[in-house]
């Protein structure tokens, strides 16, 4: 992972979780935040990601994480990514 990602994750309410995103995305980082998702998302939840804090987004991370994403988005929960790095978080 590198070094200095982190998540810092806040409930805004039951069916909402607001994510902040800091450091540097990799394919580890894309692993952790998976992970994260994975064992806070219930159905019709509501994620805001904010990729505000991200200093550098390695290609690959985005190739471990958009897939899952994804999925996630179209089966468990509504994400909506936001920040300066958000278009880069979107399937074409």
């Amino acid at each position: 992972m590198a070094r200095n990602f982190r998540v810092h994750a806040k409930e805004a309410g039951d069916q909402s979780l607001a994510l902040q995103l800091f450091g540097d995305f990799d394919a580890s980082s894309a692993c952790e935040l998976i992970n994260l998702l994975d064992e806070t998302l219930k159905p019709s939840r509501k994620v805001a990601i904010d990729m505000d804090g991200l200093k550098t987004i390695n290609a690959f991370g985005l190739d471990v994480f958009l897939p899952r994403m994804s999925r996630l988005n179209s089966t468990v929960a509504d994400i909506e990514v936001t920040g300066r790095f958000s278009g880069v978080f979107r399937e074409e």
